[in-house]
């Protein structure tokens, strides 16, 4: 600042000075609250962006409100991951059917492909329609190459490639009225939580789900 721009400040008091520090410097201060802004904002979201351990999508089948939580939450608390900042990113209520509104399946098409781009996806759950149509190009990943513990498991197609889950608790207590098959995307971003999704999936009975809900409440409560 100039000696004499200087001195013209200290010659004003109270709201004249205000006003003259307004009058001549008011770009520099909009800018100077406008680069403060972007920083605070930038370090809130990196502070608070969750990291997706599992990307989980629902093809013709609905998840209600209580499987969502076992899904996701209860998945979480049996990975030991209480912390607040991993988070299991569900796609919930997809379509691919021709019986369906051709509009809907349509935004569910380029949703599947999107998150196929972006690499954010991992496990679809699904009836035999989409199944098939996953099938049909080539987006499911043989499951025994991805752990070779789930050859022979009960419900295991002789291809591989999907997994009939009908039977696991979660999956007929949520009352599905069609069977329920289970597939790993060919690139899936995090294959080994893929796998320990499917145990998870397969091996909860009820003392494992009361455990893992008894952990959680008592971990965010």
């Amino acid at each position: 600042m100039p000696k004499a721009e200087w001195e013209t400040l200290r010659s004003l008091h109270g709201r004249k000075r205000l006003d003259h520090i307004w009058t001549y410097y008011k770009m520099p201060i909009i800018l100077a609250v406008i680069v403060v802004y972007i920083i605070a904002y930038i370090g809130y979201r990196q502070a608070t962006r969750k990291e997706e351990v599992l990307y989980l999508a629902m093809v013709n089948v609905s998840a209600g409100e209580e499987l969502t939580g076992e899904l996701t939450d209860g998945f979480l608390a049996q990975q030991g991951l209480t912390g607040g900042r991993e988070d299991v990113y569900l796609y919930n209520g997809l379509l691919l059917s021709e019986n369906a509104d051709q509009q809907y399946v349509y935004a569910s098409r380029m949703k599947i492909l999107g998150a196929l781009a972006a690499d954010q996806l991992d496990v679809v759950l699904m009836d035999a329609e989409a199944r098939d149509a996953f099938l049909q190009e080539g987006y499911l990943a043989d499951l025994r190459t991805l752990d070779p513990s789930l050859e022979g498991v009960e419900g295991l197609d002789d291809s591989g490639l999907w997994l009939d889950v009908s039977a696991s608790p979660m999956m007929a207590a949520a009352g599905f009225p069609d069977r329920v098959y289970l597939g790993v995307i060919v690139q899936a971003p995090h294959p080994d939580r893929a796998a320990a999704f499917i145990h998870y999936l397969l091996s909860q009975d009820e003392d494992t789900k009361w455990n893992i809900e008894r952990r959680y409440y008592k971990w965010t409560f």
